[in-house]
């Protein structure tokens, strides 16, 4: 077990002095997952007036959130292996663009159906950023042991959480 303060590890920032690519790689990896984490909550929260807005009753609704959850669960391993074969970083990006425009085809939907498809896509690139962040940490931090690196890599997703004001959004929809 590693001790909580050492020399190379008593900061965080002094641990990544003078290394400007493991900082960016961190923050990249963080911010993925953190607009997955961001993508979750703003569906459950609106959910309610996506029903309103493109009708389709609660079987609708549902297969709007499970088309996501069932893409991103049956794309996940298929996502490692890819970035395996291709590369993280490369693979990476390929998902957050897919997310992306996923993202745009999601806000843009003219009706329930064409949501739902764009919300599958979307699990699709959501599984392809939350595999290949890990691996992008594996890759960039090789000194740091990798229980202490994932730790990190989740303290910083939920603080980048925190800083969202939730309950000022959903006092403000009035949820």
């Amino acid at each position: 077990m590693l001790p909580l303060k050492t020399a190379s590890t008593a900061t965080y920032e002094g641990y990544y002095q003078g290394s400007q690519v493991r900082r960016a790689t961190l923050v990249a990896a963080s911010l993925g997952l953190s607009v997955i984490q961001l993508d979750v909550f703003v569906v459950n929260v609106g959910i309610k007036a996506i029903g309103t807005e493109l009708g389709g009753g609660t079987s609708a609704l549902q297969w709007m959130v499970s088309a996501y959850t069932l893409m991103l669960a049956a794309s996940i391993l298929t996502a490692g292996a890819l970035a395996d074969r291709f590369g993280a970083r490369r693979m990476y990006c390929t998902g957050f663009v897919v997310f992306v425009a996923a993202s745009l085809a999601c806000g843009l939907a003219p009706a329930m159906g064409v949501l739902i498809a764009a919300r599958a896509v979307q699990g699709a690139g959501a599984a392809i950023l939350g595999a290949c962040s890990l691996a992008l940490l594996n890759h960039t931090f090789t000194t740091r042991p990798s229980g202490a690196r994932q730790a990190q890599w989740n303290q910083d997703r939920h603080r980048q959480l925190e800083r969202f004001p939730g309950r000022r959004l959903q006092a403000g929809l009035g949820l």
